[in-house]
């Protein structure tokens, strides 16, 4: 059996939740594949990394300084690094990014994708298995469709060579290179396609909450 399972922010928030996937991810040999959103809110008071970053694309287009957002969302992806004992160098590569897209550099579509990619990469080292970028497997068509016989060939292609991965949700790209993003929610797209794309027999979809609720617990115990 194959089973794609899709996390969403709130469940990759912190290294608590790490590790909570961790075990969720060892505790069925079916599920190879995992699908990632960008860290999201660890409380009511927090903000997702998604809009944090949808607000230094704007913040870079008006030309008004936009470091102290972007410093806070690389102090989240240290933070868990660092809380997990990670090797991957996030503060060098987080850092490198935050210059160049200050530089001009990247579009607002890469810029918003970089929290999936980073969330990725340090999910990826943690549950040991191989990081695949969905920039080179999630194939956009130029009218904003995705290519799904480009999709599932290029997503097979590195399940038959790599086994198990950690991919990335809400973007890919175009046949030229260029990232696409979905529309917000798009990383349960992006499992969705990955289902479908490598014939899986189940798609989870998993949210922070352990168990099956009947009310939402932060307001009726």
């Amino acid at each position: 059996m194959i089973k794609i399972t899709k996390f969403g922010g709130s469940s990759v928030s912190s290294a608590g939740q790490f590790k909570k996937i961790k075990g969720i991810i060892e505790s069925d040999p079916a599920r190879q594949f995992v699908v990632v959103s960008a860290i999201g809110k660890r409380d009511s008071r927090d903000s997702k990394v998604t809009d944090l970053l949808y607000l230094a694309n704007a913040h870079l287009q008006y030309r008004v300084s936009c470091d102290d957002l972007l410093g806070t969302v690389g102090q989240r992806f240290c933070e868990i690094a660092r809380d997990l004992g990670l090797t991957y160098p996030i503060s060098q590569e987080f850092g490198r990014f935050h210059h160049r897209a200050v530089a001009g550099d990247y579009t607002p579509e890469f810029i918003v994708s970089r929290g999936e990619y980073f969330t990725a990469q340090l999910m990826a080292e943690y549950l040991g298995r191989p990081f695949v970028d969905a920039a080179d497997v999630i194939v956009f068509h130029h009218d904003g469709n995705v290519d799904m016989e480009r999709t599932a060939a290029r997503l097979k292609d590195f399940a038959h060579r790599n086994g198990a991965f950690v991919l990335p949700g809400f973007y890919g790209a175009t046949v030229d290179g260029a990232i696409k993003l979905f529309q917000r929610g798009g990383g349960d797209i992006t499992g969705a396609i990955a289902a479908r794309c490598l014939d899986a027999d189940v798609y989870e979809n998993w949210t922070d909450v352990s168990g099956f609720l009947s009310a939402d617990p932060r307001i009726v115990e």
